[in-house]
């Protein structure tokens, strides 16, 4: 190889090294990110997805005045919405609509809504939804009231996930609740 070649394949190589660490230093998507150093891995939930997580990611949705059906698909309306979401919530300059960690924290952190005993809302009924994962022989009907049942299975699932058992909907019940496959 004579002296131009090399120094074209240096500039090349150059150029994608530095390239990569350009890309490697932006922020990442909601889609690609599953884990908070404060909690731990979050489920991604991605178009096209069926599950009680979806259903309840609709609740929460619908709770920050984001409506869609709570149908437990994640069809075309619902991917709408998370990117009207993460637009409204400034999580990018370009929402992907897809359910990451930055998403769920966004979702339960950033705009929390009460959701403690005696609330009525749609992230109540959204906690029904998760806490209905843990069948404890006693499903709560969806009616997006914290009641006394409601309390009492909250009560009843962080104990068993080694929670402080306040009966509180915070931070770290939400991650475990959302986290945690249905029926551990």
């Amino acid at each position: 190889m004579n002296l131009k070649r090399i120094a074209i394949a240096g500039l090349a190589t150059a150029g994608i090294v530095a390239g990569g660490a350009m890309l490697s230093s932006s922020p990442a998507s909601a889609d690609t990110v599953p884990a908070d150093p404060a909690y731990g891995s979050w489920p991604v939930l991605k178009q096209g997805q069926t599950s009680e997580n979806v259903r309840a990611l609709q609740w929460f949705l619908n709770c920050e005045t984001f409506k869609v059906k709570t149908p437990s698909h994640f069809g075309p309306a619902t991917y709408a919405q998370v990117k009207n979401f993460q637009a409204h919530a400034e999580m990018s300059d370009v929402p992907d609509g897809n359910v990451g960690a930055h998403t769920w924290l966004a979702l339960v952190e950033k705009f929390p809504k009460p959701m403690d005993y005696g609330n009525r809302n749609d992230c109540v009924k959204a906690v029904q939804v998760l806490l209905n994962k843990w069948r404890y022989n006693d499903d709560l009907p969806i009616t997006g009231y914290h009641g006394d049942r409601t309390k009492n299975k909250m009560l009843r699932f962080q104990d068993a996930h080694g929670l402080p058992a306040t009966g509180k909907v915070d931070t770290r019940t939400l991650h475990k609740l959302i986290s945690t496959p249905a029926g551990k």
